[in-house]
């Protein structure tokens, strides 16, 4: 298998593998990624977490306390679900780190691969999730989809 340079979340190319059953499919991502080597990586489907599941989100903090064992991830019916989502994210940083990704494309909002926000007890709020949160630190540069326009341009 040739090096693939980018990281992308599965859901972002059509893949359903959302807690809702549901994929994020993004014209705009697409349109990059046409031509390129990429890798599509779900932390969550990689935890073991089937489809559709609860959703998850940070309690007590966020991403760098996640990393400290000073917060959790919580599922909607109030499971711990820290540890499961400790071994995807490792999967799929082992991924990303073996085919020497450079650039990450992660779903924004997600406990696992938000880039700017996230919910957290309760909120959407700034903060990173734990593979964005990883990645970084491993050096990957990160972006989210919204930073892609979703259209093509304007015809006359």
């Amino acid at each position: 298998m040739k090096k693939a340079s980018i990281i992308v979340s599965a859901c972002l190319v059509g893949e359903r593998c959302r807690y809702n059953g549901e994929d994020r499919a993004h014209p705009g991502v697409a349109r990059f990624l046409r031509g390129k080597k990429y890798l599509a990586v779900c932390p969550e489907r990689l935890a073991g977490w089937g489809v559709p599941r609860p959703a998850v989100e940070f309690h007590g903090g966020g991403a760098k306390q996640l990393a400290e064992g000073k917060a959790t991830i919580t599922d909607s019916r109030g499971r711990d679900r820290t540890a499961s989502l400790i071994k995807g994210v490792t999967k799929a940083l082992r991924r990303a780190i073996s085919l020497q990704a450079s650039e990450a494309i992660l779903k924004e909002k997600s406990p696992s691969c938000g880039v700017g926000k996230v919910y957290r007890d309760g909120k959407l709020t700034r903060g990173e999730g734990i593979f964005t949160h990883w990645l970084r630190r491993s050096g990957v540069k990160v972006r989210s989809e919204e930073s892609f326009a979703k259209e093509g341009p304007k015809k006359p």
